[in-house]
């Protein structure tokens, strides 16, 4: 079957390959952060990119930080602050609006502590990832908004 002279099936296979390498993005972000490498952080999201957050029924959040490496720099100098060994653990990816280069990405996370052999969750919540496949074919996120269910 062919839509407008493409394979529908290939079309299909490129957008779900697109979904995983989207899902890896995410991934880079969360492992970039929780072990310290702040470069694999930093290219997961576009040169221009943005993020920001808020926590649930409160006044806290932050950003807009712009820049991916002003974006690195601000997590970097968070993290060399925290004494435990945090876990982004990201789940139940879903994709809206995708194109072949552009896509929202929602995913829920959790974030756990370990500190003094004892682990405990820290908070939950979402994340919104406006998603953007850059001219070397890496998809990036171009923005990175997070709700946080409570504060930790």
């Amino acid at each position: 079957m062919t839509t407008q002279g493409i394979d529908s099936n290939a079309t299909a296979a490129v957008f779900a390959a697109d979904r995983l390498a989207m899902q890896d993005t995410v991934a880079r972000y969360a492992w970039g952060y929780d072990e310290g490498d702040f470069d694999m952080l930093a290219g997961s999201f576009t040169e221009n990119g943005t993020t920001s957050g808020k926590v649930a029924n409160s006044d806290a959040s932050w950003g807009p930080t712009a820049g991916n490496r002003a974006i690195a720099d601000m997590l970097e100098t968070i993290r060399k602050q925290q004494t435990d060994q945090r876990r982004h653990t990201v789940h139940t990816f879903r994709v809206e609006n995708q194109t072949s280069t552009t896509a929202d990405l929602y995913s829920y996370v959790l974030i756990t502590s370990t500190e003094n052999a004892v682990t405990k969750t820290l908070t939950s919540g979402w994340y919104h990832a406006s998603m953007v496949k850059e001219a070397d074919g890496e998809w990036r996120m171009a923005d990175l908004t997070a709700l946080l269910d409570s504060p930790f």
